[in-house]
């Protein structure tokens, strides 16, 4: 692979990420609290979530979210950790 189309897939790869993490930081509720460390973990976890496999930028959102603002309403405990269980099905997978 020449070295432009590395630098072009790389490139491609850093903007599925930041589109996630901006509509992950566009759809935040309010009661979240956008600390530089809040929004170094969701980026932390959708750079985690695309090595893992999962490129659609809109999944990755949606992804960082549930870990970010639970449907439970738990929207001040943000946990980023992927499940265990889910890395490994998708490593082997």
């Amino acid at each position: 692979m020449a070295s432009s189309e590395t630098q072009a897939e790389n490139s491609q790869s850093v903007r599925v990420m930041a589109t996630a993490l901006d509509q992950v930081l566009d759809r935040l509720p309010q009661t979240v609290d956008r600390t530089d460390e809040m929004r170094r973990e969701v980026a932390l976890f959708i750079v985690d979530q695309f090595r893992l496999g999962e490129h659609d930028p809109d999944r990755l959102a949606d992804l960082a979210l549930a870990e970010v603002a639970p449907a439970t309403g738990e929207a001040d405990q943000v946990t980023l950790t992927p499940d265990s269980s889910e890395a490994g099905e998708r490593v082997a997978g």
